[in-house]
């Protein structure tokens, strides 16, 4: 069966761990592994998960390649008080404390940017689905920032025609210890140079079989310069059986879930392609209907293992790829939260490890550019880490003529102005002075839900803790938020009532110069934590 997932042969040694999360630009090629999973029109099963899972589903792979010419049409005034300095009041696992001696850092390799081609591509040999843009104007890069391509494939055994199906772009500010991080649509419809209009994914293995400077991440580099004006410093592929190895030598990762998922998952899930003589004994293995049952994953936090984790990432039953990309990235949250809570970020260690666990990545970074994150990847909070997906609104949903596969235009303006501010990670200052404390206490019955409403707020941007139970209102009726700033309405007060769905009226405003934190949310039994980008 052609769709099913590849590189499930040999497991990671647990040392390589430490060296994979020295830098969040590596921890981001875990979940980039981990959801390097093929598209699939005709799945057979999609994996779901429970806490012992360790095996994945199978998919299938649709044509993709465009021969037609055809154009899309794209279609009372409180008194304002000071912010209060915040204080943190929570204790964190004991952190391991390293006794080897450092190692000189070695020079970090020089980045591998690309250029388009002055003299222009050639035409197509078939006419392209869909007219070939003009290139994209570069975007300016800041200095002190590095933009890190990480993509996950999902090649077989002996096998050309993989596909990336991830794609991350990870902005990082050594400067200001600061990371923005782009998620794009595995099915954006975009110019491939030198060969067509096609699916993104497809740049990787196309640049490998023709021979491409830099191979298939050159090409992807230059696709990405040329559709969105994007200039990548280096790049990193990883596979997603060690992104499962690693999740689990963390001990697992908890993961707040706002939306239930429900999909199928093998009856034993502790199968593994190792386990067969010959990758044929697996592939008939997954491809067998009666090895699979359904699983619901209900809203809550979990404590997932390594399959769990990357099931949560990947699985669309009842979703989108849009609302893959941000859970991806939420994944990938928790993996960096509970690597750095947990001692293993340690420069002291790496230089060994690379050596060891280094070729864990196909990568054109070196362990000297690796060494210039460690202390970013260690000290950086969540609201300094921004998240951007490319989303429905800034893209024309179209069927390749060809494939008839469905696919996304981006809408010129509108692409450009997202991703432009994707690549230029903020200051501190900026930090700093736009962002606002929020305190989210749990007033339902369902049992840690304000860790729910919590990591939502943080992943739009907002600063916010989840305290527990709410003493005074154990049994809400309604969500409330408390605004103790004596402000005007802010934009992060507007941001907190779209993604709680609170009315106006139940915003109750309280100034107080003394205050700990600037909005506390009590959660009523009205709040649906589930809603769509």
């Amino acid at each position: 069966m052609s769709g099913l997932f590849a590189n499930l042969t040999n497991r990671t040694p647990p040392g390589r761990l430490q060296i994979l999360l020295t830098t969040l630009g590596v921890g981001a090629m875990l979940i980039t592994g981990g959801i390097a999973l093929r598209n699939s029109q005709d799945r057979v099963a999609v994996a779901a998960v429970e806490g012992t899972s360790t095996a994945l589903a199978p998919t299938l792979t649709p044509s993709t390649t465009p021969t037609e010419t055809i154009t899309p049409t794209p279609s009372n005034t409180p008194t304002e008080t000071p912010t209060p300095t915040r204080t943190p009041t929570g204790t964190l696992p004991p952190t391991a404390t390293p006794t080897d001696t450092p190692t000189p850092s070695p020079s970090p390799v020089p980045a591998g940017t690309v250029g388009l081609n002055a003299n222009g591509y050639p035409t197509p040999g078939t006419p392209p689905a869909t007219a070939i843009p003009t290139p994209a104007i570069p975007i300016d890069v800041p200095t002190g920032v590095v933009n890190i391509l990480l993509m996950g494939s999902d090649k077989r055994p002996d096998d050309g025609g993989y596909r990336t199906d991830t794609l991350i772009v990870v902005s990082i500010n050594k400067t200001e210890g600061t990371v923005n991080m782009l998620s794009l649509p595995r099915d954006l419809f975009v110019y491939i140079p030198g060969w067509t209009m096609a699916r993104i994914n497809t740049a990787d293995s196309r640049g490998s079989a023709v021979g491409w400077p830099g191979g298939g991440p050159g090409l992807v580099k230059e696709t990405l310069l040329y559709n969105f004006g994007i200039t990548i410093h280096h790049y990193a592929r990883v596979d997603f059986d060690g992104f499962r190895d690693i999740v689990d030598i963390l001990g697992g990762v908890d993961v707040p879930v706002d939306c239930s998922l429900t999909g199928a998952r093998l009856k034993d899930t502790t199968k593994r392609a190792s386990d067969f003589s010959d990758y044929q004994g697996w592939v008939d293995y997954t491809a067998d209907e009666n090895n699979w049952i359904d699983y619901t994953l209900p809203v809550g936090v979990h404590h997932l293992d390594g399959y769990s984790a990357l099931w949560y990432a990947r699985v669309r039953e009842g979703s989108s790829d849009f609302d893959r990309a941000r859970r991806q990235q939420q994944v990938l949250r928790a993996i960096l939260t509970t690597a750095r809570n947990s001692g293993v970020l340690s420069v002291t260690k790496a230089p060994e490890l690379w050596q060891q666990y280094g070729d864990l990545v196909t990568t054109d970074m070196g362990l000297g550019n690796m060494l210039q994150f460690v202390p970013i990847a260690a000290d950086i909070q969540p609201n300094e880490i921004r998240s951007f997906i490319l989303t429905p609104n800034l893209l024309t949903a179209w069927t390749d003529p060809q494939s008839g596969g469905s696919v996304f235009l981006p809408n010129p303006g509108s692409v450009e102005d997202l991703v432009s501010i994707a690549m230029e990670p903020p200051a501190q200052n900026y930090v700093v002075n736009n962002s606002v404390t929020v305190e989210v206490r749990n007033g339902t019955g369902t049992d840690r839900l304000d860790e729910v409403a919590a990591d939502r707020l943080g992943t739009d941007g907002l600063d916010a803790i989840a305290t527990g139970k709410s003493a005074e209102s154990p049994n809400q009726e309604k969500t409330v938020i408390y605004d103790y700033t004596g402000r005007q309405k802010t934009s992060q007060a507007v941001l907190m009532q779209r993604v709680l769905r609170v009315a106006d009226v139940d915003v109750i405003a309280q100034p107080d110069p003394n205050r700990q934190v600037d909005y506390v949310v009590i959660l009523g039994n009205n709040y649906q934590s589930c809603r769509s980008n």
